[in-house]
């Protein structure tokens, strides 16, 4: 069927109706609970959303409403339908279960579901022994927490050194703008819940059998990318290396207003895209579409980002 063949279909009859990204996006739509597991070796990750949330144009220094309408429209989005990921991960090896970011709470009703993912995936917050945490930021931190207590109890958190030093400064909060504050205040509340359990780290550390510490600084001092190797694969989660796909991908020099250093930001994701490009590496990124797990192709000045395949199961 060639292009005027299909624009003779598309006229022919009442029910025939051009999809566009609007006409996609049911308007009460309800998934199954966003959960997909996928194999690294011996090890099951399970991606997990926690919600999303939307990003303005101005939250990215060097972007106009052109160019962003512009750049979203080449990637078949519109502003109406596009949202951005908010992402954790969990390891299971069979003997321990771990996880990588909590989540957040609060800032909006459409995050915050970490808790009953992780159940309909078959865990309870006791079941978790450690909590990963890639950066002290909200949206990562926000749902180690319930009611002022720690929502793993029986967890231990890991934190790098900077950050904590970072988010739990008395002094630099004080110096920071008023809407940053309360960033400092969630990263100290989240800490203490695990103060007897908490373990700070510097540099590459090994954290965990067979899950590697990669320091990724410039979004906050000591945001944290960690490279799990289990037989022949290995799956680095990047964190927040992108938080919106169609921009940095294709201009990896974009910025985000919440990179605490932003030319060590941008340095940090040019070094990292090339470094997974050239070696072909998957990434698992918080704010990738989810699942949010793929690989990274050099594209001209840019890169592209493509999907892993589906793992389908043996019976």
């Amino acid at each position: 069927m060639n292009r005027r063949d299909v624009l003779k279909f598309a006229t022919a009859g009442s029910v025939a109706v051009a999809l566009t990204p609007k006409a996609m996006l049911a308007k009460n739509l309800v998934q199954v609970e966003a959960i997909q597991r996928f194999q690294i070796g011996d090890v099951t990750v399970t991606a997990i959303s926690d919600g999303f949330t939307q990003i303005p144009h101005d939250i990215f220094p060097a972007v106009d409403a052109a160019l962003w309408n512009k750049m979203q429209a080449e990637a078949f989005l519109t502003p109406e339908t596009y949202k951005t990921a908010i992402n954790a991960f969990l390891l299971d090896d069979g003997k321990k279960v771990h996880l990588i970011d909590t989540g957040a709470k609060g800032f909006a009703p459409t995050v915050g579901h970490l808790q009953q993912r992780l159940a309909a995936a078959g865990y309870s917050p006791e079941k978790v022994d450690t909590i990963v945490v890639t950066h002290l930021h909200p949206d990562h931190i926000g749902g180690a927490q319930i009611d002022g207590a720690a929502a793993f109890p029986n967890a231990e958190m890991v934190v790098h050194q900077a950050d904590y030093d970072f988010w739990t400064n008395a002094d630099i909060r004080a110096g920071a703008p008023e809407a940053a504050r309360p960033f400092f205040d969630t990263a100290v509340a989240a800490v203490s819940s695990y103060q007897d359990r908490l373990r700070l780290f510097t540099g590459e550390a090994d954290i965990l059998p067979g899950l590697t510490a990669l320091p990724l600084p410039g979004h906050t001092p000591g945001h944290t990318g960690y490279a799990l190797s289990s037989g022949q694969d290995t799956l680095l989660f990047w964190a927040d290396i992108v938080h919106v796909p169609f921009l940095q991908f294709p201009d990896p020099s974009l910025t985000i207003s919440f990179d605490v250093d932003q030319d060590q930001a941008r340095a940090t994701r040019n070094r990292v895209m090339d470094q997974v490009s050239t070696d072909r590496l998957m990434v698992a990124g918080a704010h990738l579409t989810f699942p949010g797990v793929g690989f990274v192709e050099k594209t001209g000045s840019g890169y592209a980002f493509h999907a892993a395949p589906w793992q389908y199961s043996n019976h």
